[in-house]
């Protein structure tokens, strides 16, 4: 619920520390991809005769892994959203009792959608982008990956809020 601490402070930046932030260095390269695609798309479309087509088709797919993997980096730091103000108000053991619950519910959902993103992933490899003829599994993969990064950080976040609270 709300007593979800941080993993990491955000401050471990140091050269041989990037693993601890995997999830911030995997949003930032394809943010980067997908600034760039787009903007090569909209040059190659308004200054030139020749539009590139297949910028929008690695933007794309560049978005999706931006989207997932940025999730998992917000889960990470607990930055998403948590309306508790009703919650706050009940005695201790209720709102342990919630805590633990929401805790539960959140996981198997995000198993869940792993599951189905992994399962949709592998059968769309034979389903090529229209211009490059590359797999949609590529955008779909980062959808996948990210959920299994958000299941994982969100196991980690409440098994800790669970020891921290005993």
């Amino acid at each position: 619920m709300g007593d979800h601490l941080p993993l990491t402070s955000g401050a471990e930046w140091a050269p041989g520390e990037w693993h601890r932030n995997i999830e911030e260095c995997i949003a930032c390269v394809a943010l980067a991809i997908t600034v760039l695609c787009t903007s090569w798309g909209v040059f190659t479309r308004y200054v030139s005769a020749q539009p590139a087509t297949w910028a929008a088709e690695i933007a794309a797919a560049g978005f999706c892994w931006v989207i997932f993997f940025g999730a998992a980096a917000v889960y990470k730091r607990a930055g998403h959203v948590s309306i508790d103000i009703l919650v706050v108000r009940l005695p201790t053991r209720l709102r342990r009792a919630i805590a633990i619950s929401a805790d539960l519910l959140v996981l198997v959902f995000l198993i869940g959608t792993s599951w189905l993103a992994s399962v949709y992933t592998v059968n769309s490899w034979d389903s090529p982008m229209p211009s490059l003829r590359w797999p949609y599994s590529i955008h779909y993969a980062g959808a996948a990956l990210g959920l299994i990064a958000m299941t994982l950080r969100h196991a980690q976040s409440a098994w800790r809020s669970q020891v921290r609270t005993n």
